[in-house]
């Protein structure tokens, strides 16, 4: 005994030979506790209804904050004073995060944005200048596909600080198409052909009711507004259907859109 004894307090780089086989066990036991830790929080994670990229995010800080236990108990271990250790481990922190300052922008803007969920995937919605559809969202970009099927990745600190508008929230939408019509025309003529141009549109509801209203009075026509509402995905389909279909009922009825136009008199004698 007082052989082995001797032989742990051999000295090797200023640590005794016991202390380091300490070490050297307790990172050992550390893998197999965190491997069983981590496997249990990623069951628990999965059965919660957080989106994937925030299981991953918790996944990833709870790995790195297990390691940083791991690491303070085999300092304390082997003699290391715990202060040196967290200072030096605040400095490294430190120079990472500005190092990657702008990537860990995007990080946190989505994460936030995964933790508040102004939108999910498949849904429509206009970030800033940018309309289009979901289809992911991740802890560095969102991507939209715009109409015109482009494919749009936006970085999470842009996303996070425009204005978001999400159009897929609610199940209907009310679709707003403005006429100008001559002064002449008669007004009941043209609510009417309007009415009946969006009662022969299957895809309006019949409540709320189709309205037509008089929204301004131009300088060469009458602005008439239809007002009607349909299902959010049959939006787009129908507003240009009725775009169509509206002026035809209108030249049914006799009712002529309006155009600019202007007047020249000519006074003789000046």
């Amino acid at each position: 005994m007082p052989k082995l004894q001797t032989l742990l307090d051999t000295e090797i780089g200023g640590f005794s030979l016991g202390n380091l086989l300490a070490a050297v066990v307790i990172f050992l036991v550390s893998l197999i506790v965190i491997k069983l830790l981590m496997k249990a929080i990623k069951k628990a994670l999965e059965r919660s209804k957080l989106e994937r990229a925030i299981r991953s995010f918790i996944l990833s800080c709870a790995r790195v904050l297990l390691w940083v236990l791991v690491a303070l108990i085999i300092a304390d271990k082997l003699s290391i004073p715990s202060a040196s250790l967290v200072a030096v481990l605040s400095v490294a922190g430190l120079a990472f995060s500005l190092s990657l300052q702008n990537t860990l922008s995007n990080v946190f803007a989505g994460f936030t944005l995964l933790m508040t969920r102004p939108f999910s995937s498949g849904d429509f919605v206009e970030l800033g200048a940018t309309t289009g559809t979901v289809i992911s969202s991740g802890l560095f970009y969102v991507t939209l596909v715009t109409a015109d099927r482009k494919e749009i990745h936006i970085p999470n600190s842009d996303a996070a600080a425009s204005r978001i508008t999400n159009y897929s929230t609610e199940p209907n939408r009310r679709i707003d198409l403005a006429f100008g019509l001559e002064y002449s025309c008669d007004a009941e003529a043209v609510r009417q052909a309007l009415l009946d141009a969006a009662s022969a549109d299957e895809r309006v509801l019949t409540d709320p009711a189709p309205s037509v209203v008089v929204s301004a009075y131009k300088s060469s026509s009458v602005e008439y507004s239809l007002r009607v509402w349909v299902k959010t995905p049959d939006y787009w389909d129908a507003y240009f259907a009725l775009n169509e279909s509206c002026r035809s009922y209108l030249e049914k009825a006799g009712q002529s859109m309006a155009f600019e136009r202007l007047d020249v008199r000519i006074i003789e004698g000046k």
